[in-house]
């Protein structure tokens, strides 16, 4: 009888069975599972084992995308894209069967440097080709990135995209991609999947195989940010890098490609990443790249977007302030949000102690925003919410559920300590502008808290007889 494989942790041992695939040894390990290396159950080859830990299958959502996962891949027969062969659960652990490719990956490449123009331009035609195939069949990828682009060993290194674990599909809106919910990699996320777009196309892979020849090219990441807030801000705001910057050796019709690929605007990004690749073939030999008009973007109501001249990509600086301001994160992040308010014919007149209150009100606010509740995120953004007025609740709407999923991925925890409050007031003592000092104390699980000292500015206003913060600009002071 074929002894259960066990091991330290609950990593599996080599020579153990487990769903009848005898386990060689670990490949890797994560927080949501491990990966091994096993002999197929039924036919003479190996397969990549892929398990999740007992604690990540037990969140239905982790569950849900694991199995999708396999029954996307298996509808997607392409020599470019690793198969997916069987899927099951086994003592209470979801396992995949996958395809294993004997070599390495590109990020592995690159840690030694750039690749030759040449092969990094035949790895983007290869991915390219892997990356249409899926969205003819009506799936996106979503994590284009170098780890998940394999190349086997062999005087060829056939090319492998891997990892379709946060694939979306096209026509799917239900509970697997709601918003608030963002499964990517952040140095080669496409501007839209930071706004929570629910209409994210194939365009958002084009922009991420983008970043990838960008990065094979030049041995650099597109925005190498030192931190989360400044990174989102980059993709949606800053100017595209041209290869040629960092390398003048590089042929300058790369500069075109890569502009064209990592359009802030999808619209004018390439169509398709086979667009994208042949364009990049020609830029090895061509002076120039000329690219295809541009299709024009579809008319957008005028009231959903400030006038073009005035129009700036809020939500990464607003998110970087308060992820950045409140959780630790070191970079400067200013920017003014100011209020419509509420019409003052139907605000109750101010109490007696107004200034008092405008204080209190902030102060008790600054913590709630400081104090994220692990325990009940969702109770957590409610009550800030609540607590908002003006353009800063419509702001909110979309920048706090991209402040929990970034607070969640943060090791480290924080809550709020002693808050002071300073108020000057205004109109008729119905508006009031706050100075903020805010101790938060921030630790990893197991390590003693460590205080920061926060300065906060916010504004106040009297609606309804509550005091609702109508302006909340946290920028982290370092120290």
């Amino acid at each position: 009888m074929a002894r259960a494989p066990r091991g330290v942790k609950g990593v599996l041992e080599p020579g153990g069975v487990f769903a009848g695939y005898r386990i060689e040894r670990l490949l890797g390990a994560g927080g949501m599972g491990e990966v091994y290396l096993a002999h197929d159950r039924d036919l003479p080859r190996p397969v990549a084992l892929k398990l999740l830990t007992p604690v990540a299958g037990d969140d239905s959502d982790v569950r849900a995308r694991f199995l999708r996962e396999a029954d996307m891949v298996a509808r997607l027969s392409h020599p470019n894209i690793v198969a997916v062969y069987a899927r099951g659960e086994e003592s209470g652990r979801l396992w995949m069967a996958i395809q294993y490719i004997e070599g390495t990956d590109v990020a592995a490449v690159l840690r030694h440097g750039p690749v030759r123009p040449d092969h990094a331009v035949r790895i983007t035609e290869e991915t390219a080709r892997a990356l249409d195939h899926a969205h003819a069949a009506g799936v996106l990828h979503r994590d284009v990135k170098p780890a998940n682009i394999l190349l086997a060993w062999g005087s060829r290194q056939q090319v492998y995209l891997s990892d379709f674990g946060i694939a979306k599909a096209l026509d799917r809106a239900d509970g697997l991609t709601r918003t608030g919910e963002l499964y990517v990699s952040f140095h080669y996320a496409a501007p839209e999947q930071f706004e929570m777009r629910a209409d994210i196309d194939r365009r958002a892979d084009v922009y991420s195989l983008g970043c990838t020849l960008y990065y094979m090219l030049t041995g650099r990441l597109p925005y190498p940010a030192a931190t989360t807030g400044a990174l989102i801000n980059a993709h949606l705001n800053a100017p595209v890098p041209r290869p040629s910057e960092v390398d003048p050796g590089l042929p300058w019709g790369f500069d075109a490609v890569i502009a064209r690929a990592m359009a802030k605007n999808r619209y004018e990004r390439f169509a398709s990443c086979g667009e994208l690749a042949a364009a990049a073939r020609r830029a090895l030999t061509e002076p120039a790249v000329t690219m295809p008009a541009v299709v024009a973007a579809p008319p957008v109501p005028r009231s959903e977007f400030a006038p073009r001249r005035t129009r700036r990509r809020w939500p990464a600086a607003v998110a970087g302030a308060l992820v950045l301001a409140l959780f630790g994160t070191a970079v400067w992040l200013t920017g003014v949000l100011r209020s419509g308010g509420a019409d003052a014919g139907d605000t109750p007149g101010p109490p007696a102690d107004a200034k008092a209150a405008a204080e209190q009100a902030a102060c008790e606010y600054t913590a709630l925003v400081a104090t994220y509740d692990y325990d009940d995120p969702a109770g957590w953004e409610q009550q800030v919410q609540a607590g908002a007025t003006g353009q800063w609740k419509t702001q909110a709407a979309t920048v706090v559920p991209m402040v929990r999923m970034l607070i969640a991925a943060d090791p480290e925890r924080s809550r709020a300590g002693d808050a002071a409050c300073a108020a000057t007031m205004s109109d008729n003592d119905t508006r009031a502008e706050v100075q903020v000092q805010l101790t938060t104390l921030n630790a990893e699980p197991g390590a003693a808290e460590t205080p920061r000292d926060l300065s906060v500015s916010a504004v106040m206003e009297l609606v309804d007889g509550r005091w609702l913060c109508s302006v909340f600009n946290a920028p982290f002071m370092p120290g």
